[in-house]
C-alpha cells in the first residue's frame, strides 16, 4: 500500500495501529500494510466500525456501573448521586425526580457488560487472493466484522477497488481484468526492455559459441 494511505490510517486510528513502527520482535505491523490500494476503503471502514463499537461498549458500561452505584447510595439514604445521574444540564425537571424514585422502588441494578479491551493490529496483509487482518483484543462482534471485511476482499480488486473474482492457476490474487491485463502489458513491456538492453550481449555469447 503507498505510504501515504499507510499513514493516513496511522493517523486516523491511532489506537489501532499504534504499534506501526514497532520492533519486529513484537509486531508484523513493522512491514506496513502488505497489500494493494484497492483495500483501503475495506480496511478504512473495518476500523471505523471497529473502534465505534469498541468506544461506544465503553461509554455503556461506564454508564451503567456508574448508575449502579448511585442506586446502591440511594438504596440506603443518599439520592444524590442518582439525581445527577438523571439530571440534563444542570436542571432537575420533575421527570428526573419521578425517575428517580422509580429507581429506588424497582431496586434493578443494571446488567455491566464485559470490558472490552482495544484492538491492536498486529498484520495486514494479502493471502491467497485475500484479506487477512491479524489482531488481539476486540470480542466476538469485532471478530464477525473482520470476518465480513476479509470476505468482500475475494470480490474487490486488490489494485483499483472494482469488482473483482480471484484467479486460479499460479499466484491466487483477486483482481478485475482491466488490471490484470494492464499488469501483463507491463510485465511484457518490461521483459522486451531486459531482452533489448541484453541483445548485444546475447549475441555476443552465441558468436563466442
Amino acid at each position: 500500500m503507498k505510504l501515504e494511505l499507510d499513514e493516513k490510517l496511522c493517523k486516523k486510528y491511532p489506537k489501532i495501529f499504534r504499534d506501526r513502527h514497532a520492533s519486529m520482535m513484537t509486531t508484523a505491523m513493522c512491514w506496513g500494510f502488505e497489500c494493494g490500494e484497492g483495500w483501503y476503503s475495506i480496511i478504512n471502514h473495518l476500523c471505523s466500525n471497529i473502534q465505534g463499537h469498541i468506544d461506544w461498549k465503553r461509554k455503556e458500561r461506564a454508564r451503567d456501573l456508574r448508575f449502579n452505584r448511585a442506586l446502591k447510595r440511594a438504596l440506603v439514604g443518599d439520592k444524590s448521586s442518582l439525581i445527577k445521574y438523571h439530571t440534563y444540564k444542570g436542571s432537575i425537571s420533575e421527570f428526573a425526580m419521578k425517575r428517580v424514585e422509580e429507581d429506588i422502588t424497582a431496586a434493578k441494578f443494571r446488567d455491566v457488560s464485559p470490558k472490552i479491551n482495544q484492538v491492536v493490529a498486529e498484520q495486514v496483509k494479502e493471502k491467497f487472493g485475500g484479506l487477512r487482518f491479524y489482531y488481539r483484543g476486540g470480542d466476538e462482534f469485532i471478530s464477525g466484522l473482520v470476518r465480513m471485511a476479509e470476505s468482500m476482499s475475494y470480490v474487490t480488486c486488490e489494485v483499483c477497488s472494482s469488482p473483482a473474482k480471484q484467479t486460479t492457476g499460479g499466484w491466487i490474487v483477486t483482481m478485475c481484468q482491466p488490471c490484470i491485463d494492464s499488469r501483463e502489458e507491463r510485465r511484457q513491456r518490461e521483459l522486451d526492455e531486459y531482452n533489448a538492453k541484453h541483445k548485444a550481449e546475447y549475441e555476443k555469447l552465441e558468436k563466442g559459441n
